[in-house]
Order: C-alpha cells, then structure tokens, then sequence
C-alpha cells in the first residue's frame, strides 16, 4: 500500500473511532446499571454512633464499662477483663444486645472540648428475620438504645419492597411513583420525602426519613436516613 493510501486509511479509522465515542448510546464499555437493593433474611445498618462515658456505667448495649480515670490512662472493664486506655485508642465490641439483633461497634476513645469522656465511631447493626409491620408515624417509639442519622440508600425494582418496610414499589404513572403496603397515600412525586415507621421486630422500631430521587428502568431510587430504637 503505497504512504499516501496508508495515511488516508489512518485517518479514516482515527475519524470512525472519534465519531463512535461521540454518538450517545454507543460506549464500548458501557456504565453497568446499578444492582437493585436484594431481600435477605437479615437486614444490616452503619450507624454513626456516640456515647459518653460515666463511671460504673456501660456503653449501652455491650460488655463494655468505664471504670475510672488516673492522668491520661483510662481503665475500662471489656468482657469483665480490666483494659487500660488513652484517647484515640480502639474500643471494639462485637455481640448480641437484643434478640435477633448483632452489633459490631468500632469505637475511639475520645474527650470533648471539657475533657469529658466519650467513645465515638461506627455501629455495623445485623437484624435477624426482619418481619415489618407499619404503625403509626406519629408513634412515639420507644428503646433504650437508640441509633440515629443511619445513612441509607436503596434502588427498588418494580414489584419489590423498600428494605426494612411494607412498602412495595407498584411502579411510575405519569412522573409519580406508586407504593403498596401501607395505609397512606401511597404516591410520590421525585423530591417528595417519603416517612414510614415501624416494627422491625417486636424489640426493633424503624423511623425512615427518605426522599424520593428519581424513576427509570432500574427501579425507584431512595436516599435518606433511618433512626433504630431496640429493646434489650
């Protein structure tokens, strides 16, 4: 072939991979969908997580106590075996705190702005057989541990359930979404926000508090908070 064909030929390959790129649908490595939110026998939760630390008293929940405090070395009781600690150092848990529920807390040892004790970190929550039941939003729920400002995010096909809820995605009808399962008004615009409260198990109440982001092929996507109240 003689340079001057081999030249043309290049360019017109360089012209028909620059066009490719440019035509909307035509990806040789397209984005992947993302995965819908799955059903399980369990549901799991990160919860941000801050308690303070008194004398003789526990972190709820755990087998995790503060005992005292000489200068900058703290001693704890963890699983009844005596632990010393300075702040910034771990406070790791993991155990039942309530039928059906486990906690994986991974804690700091921490002072506030007064030099009072605190253990701060992250609460990973696995709720066993959830079974929800709606109740009442107005509901005053009641727990002696209480989780809050749970970041959640769910993307929910049609003809599936919002984790954690009895809310079923029916599907859109003109820019609104439909939802089964629940004795409210069941539709939602995008940008609505979306409330439900309930039994996740006789010792777990929910609160969500999640707002409606948009609908398309995948399903209807959710983001918001929860809020965990559990009985132990």
């Amino acid at each position: 072939m003689r340079p001057a064909l081999r030249l043309l030929v290049g360019l017109a390959l360089l012209v028909a991979s620059m066009l490719a790129c440019a035509v909307p649908g035509f990806d040789a490595d397209p984005t992947p969908p993302p995965e819908p939110t799955p059903p399980g026998d369990m549901i799991f939760y990160t919860a941000p997580y801050s308690v303070p630390l008194q004398a003789g008293t526990y972190i709820p929940g755990t087998q995790v106590g503060y005992v005292q405090s000489s200068g900058e070395l703290h001693e704890l009781l963890i699983d009844n075996l005596r632990a010393y600690r300075q702040v910034g150092d771990s406070l790791t848990w993991s155990g039942i705190i309530a039928p059906g529920v486990h906690g994986d807390y991974r804690l700091h040892l921490q002072a506030s702005f007064t030099g009072a004790l605190q253990a701060e970190g992250e609460v990973r929550l696995a709720i066993l057989n959830p079974t929800p039941v709606e109740i009442p939003p107005t509901t005053t729920p009641q727990g002696s541990i209480v989780f809050s400002g749970i970041p959640v995010t769910y993307v929910v096909p049609v003809g599936s359930r919002i984790p954690g809820t009895t809310l079923v995605y029916v599907g859109e009808r003109n820019g609104v979404a439909e939802l089964s399962g629940t004795v409210s008004y069941p539709f939602f615009a995008v940008e609505d926000s979306l409330i439900w409260v309930g039994k996740l198990r006789e010792e777990v109440t929910v609160r969500y508090n999640l707002r409606v982001n948009r609908m398309d092929d995948y399903g209807l996507h959710l983001t918001g908070t929860a809020e965990l109240w559990v009985m132990n």
